[in-house]
């Protein structure tokens, strides 16, 4: 988890200084909120948010220990993935 917040990292700071050092921000900023779209809805896939209550409890109880961990593992890589491209997003949006 902690590899994929540092890549996501250094993803965001090449995004933040291509998007201030060229003159088009918002560019870099759509392609940031896209990449950071792309990884919560992985997330919430894997992690099962997008369905209903009761798909959920038939899907707990079908599924072993080790194939609800790791779909617990990938929906946080997912998510600490997206959270720093989807901050600089919104920054080269609102202040750049």
């Amino acid at each position: 988890m902690k590899k994929s917040f540092f890549i996501s990292c250094g993803l965001a700071f090449i995004l933040l200084s291509l998007g201030y050092f060229t003159n088009d921000p918002q560019f870099y900023g759509s392609i940031a909120l896209g990449i950071a779209v792309i990884a919560f809805l992985i997330g919430g896939l894997t992690s099962g948010a997008f369905i209903s209550g009761r798909q959920l409890q038939v899907n707990f109880h079908t599924e072993s220990k080790e194939d609800r961990s790791r779909r617990t593992k990938v929906s946080l890589i997912a998510g600490t993935f997206a959270l720093p491209i989807f901050f600089v997003g919104i920054l080269l949006y609102l202040y750049f």
